[in-house]
């Protein structure tokens, strides 16, 4: 009687296991999409000759977006989102309009397939990838392409200079000078030869003579000089490498650090002329109201 009752609770025992091991099973076809609110946290990016995206989802549900894509075009969103199942819905402020965006999606550890979006049904599936928080940037790189978004805020057509002080004639500098295709120019000759090097150094050549910028990198967080001669225009930018570490993308969002290289324009156009620093601050302010959008998307390629 002993031995039939122990082989009774074993195999009550293996039966608890069966079903507890389908009930483990259910759960998973019930709710296949159960780790999507944690996939989806962190910064994915799709950056090649045509396409420049980069997405941040943060853990608090905020996201950031911003790029060029050949079905939306330029965007900046910000906003906030939620995950439903396989569905990320967002609500975002999209050229001052308020939007809700459901897009059905693919998320694994290593990249974020967009399927569908209500907001443009004819659009073909889109691939983001998850970009590295923690690299090594050190090493050699020139300039492969890049983005640029200029856009000025409603209404304004020049960036009024402090009184007394000229740009070729007028104490203002139009807003069509600032131009995308300068600030293409600006960086192709920046990093021609660029390396970033172990001492927090970044040396570069730049019309043919050598120079030294100093730089520091916080995870994605990219902070170095990009004017000669000044700590005060420090550029404050996400960085982050390819799949392969052969490449690395800078994204410069509008900040007053751009103005480094209209101070210097000013200063040489004026001879004799160094802004003060109520100038210079009232400057920035007026730079900062004058352009809505003034984004920069940088690719390097790894020699």
């Amino acid at each position: 009687m002993k031995t039939f009752r122990m082989i009774g609770m074993a195999l009550v025992a293996v039966m608890l296991s069966f079903t507890m091991s389908s009930c483990d099973n259910d759960d998973d076809e019930v709710d296949p999409y159960k780790d999507y609110p944690q996939l989806i946290v962190g910064k994915w990016f799709n950056i090649t000759p045509e396409v420049s995206i980069f997405q941040d989802f943060q853990a608090d549900g905020t996201l950031k977006s911003t790029g060029l894509d050949t079905d939306w075009g330029w965007f900046e969103l910000e906003g906030t989102y939620r995950v439903e199942g396989n569905k990320i819905i967002s609500s975002v402020v999209a050229e001052g309009e308020n939007r809700v965006i459901t897009q059905e999606v693919e998320i694994t550890n290593d990249f974020l397939k967009i399927k569908s979006n209500d907001a443009n049904p004819d659009m073909e599936e889109k691939i983001t990838y998850r970009a590295r928080e923690f690299f090594d940037i050190k090493g050699n790189y020139t300039y492969l392409n890049s983005a640029v978004r200029v856009v000025p805020a409603e209404g304004k057509t020049a960036l009024q200079l402090p009184e007394g002080v000229l740009f070729q004639g007028q104490n203002y500098i139009p807003v069509d000078a600032m131009h995308g295709d300068r600030i293409i120019d600006v960086m192709k000759k920046f990093f021609a030869d660029a390396t970033f090097a172990a001492d927090g150094k970044l040396n570069h050549t730049l019309d043919g003579e050598a120079k030294v910028k100093n730089y520091t990198l916080n995870g994605n967080n990219l902070v170095f000089n990009l004017y000669e001669g000044s700590d005060t225009y420090k550029v404050n930018a996400t960085s982050f490498p390819d799949e392969d570490g052969d490449r690395l993308f800078i994204i410069i969002p509008k900040q007053a650090a751009w103005l480094g290289g209209m101070v210097d324009l000013v200063e040489k156009e004026n001879e004799g002329l160094k802004l003060d620093a109520a100038q210079i601050a009232a400057l920035e302010k007026e730079f900062m109201e004058t352009f809505e959008t003034f984004t920069v998307i940088l690719s390097l390629s790894k020699k």
